[in-house]
């Protein structure tokens, strides 16, 4: 059963449709345990009704839902009161979904995306290819190196999304019948903030990298002063993004931050910008 559902949940978004949202993927996940749990025909197409639903989740992290439902229906078919025990299901179902989906999509979307391209361009950068920063040189680069950076990246990305996908549908079915099932089986805020500092340290590799390549290859010629001027905007920046996310503001106040300080250098000690650009 845990098999067939892992397998199905990898189709969660191919019935999407913007009535009930994941309404028909969640009921596909879902067909191999009301198989298992309603041999009769007319109770499982009850139950089938009973999820198809409006549900909408971050797609990786379904699989707690799905777990939990499927526990929840098991024991609603071996209760004597089924009615009564299927009566806080959309509470359950609808709670976890809302609150996965706030996790996921600050896991997944926020984080784990924007790192594929950062581990991509580190396997470039640590094998010696530099199309990626001197866009007009002539920097060439093998097949496997090229093919490499995507892949690791997506390797990556996809290693996390699996797991989740797995552990969810057993977690979830082994504390299935609560609102907060799975909630509390991970410390989220803590993952959530190793891949920020995560994220924050290959940013800074890569900034330092493609300042070591610059040097190296002779695309900096300019005082001691002046390098020091161009690495302090690239640190200033990701400085700036640290202190925005530790005091909750958001990206635009970040944006307005730059932009005024762009205006003060530029306006009032009549910096030239071109001359700051790497």
């Amino acid at each position: 059963m845990f098999a067939s559902m892992f397998l199905r949940s990898f189709l969660m978004q191919a019935g999407w449709n913007y009535e009930r949202f994941q309404n028909l993927g969640f009921a596909f996940t879902l067909m191999p345990a009301l198989e298992r749990i309603y041999p009769d025909r007319e109770k499982l197409k009850a139950a089938l009704l009973r999820h198809l639903q409006l549900v909408n989740t971050q797609p990786y992290m379904a699989s707690f839902v799905a777990g939990n439902l499927a526990r929840m229906e098991e024991k609603a078919a071996a209760s004597a009161d089924q009615e009564a025990a299927l009566k806080s299901m959309p509470g359950v179902k609808q709670a976890l979904a809302s609150s996965f989906a706030s996790i996921g999509d600050r896991v997944f979307w926020g984080r784990l995306k924007p790192m594929t391209t950062q581990i991509c361009l580190l396997v470039w950068a640590a094998g010696g290819f530099s199309g990626w920063l001197f866009t007009g040189m002539d920097s060439r680069a093998g097949m496997p190196l090229l093919l490499a950076g995507p892949l690791s990246g997506i390797v990556f990305y996809s290693a996390f999304a699996v797991y989740w996908r797995w552990r969810g549908l057993k977690t979830g079915y082994a504390c299935g019948g609560t609102a907060a099932c799975g909630l509390d089986s991970v410390n989220w805020t803590r993952i959530i903030r190793r891949l920020s500092a995560a994220g924050f340290a290959m940013s800074l590799a890569i900034s330092l990298l493609a300042l070591g390549m610059l040097l190296a290859l002779g695309g900096v010629s300019c005082s001691l002063g002046g390098l020091a001027m161009r690495a302090g905007t690239v640190l200033g920046v990701l400085a700036l993004h640290r202190v925005c996310r530790a005091t909750g503001r958001s990206v635009f106040f970040a944006a307005a931050a730059l932009l005024f300080a762009s205006l003060l250098l530029f306006s009032v000690f009549d910096f030239k910008p071109f001359e700051l650009y790497i």
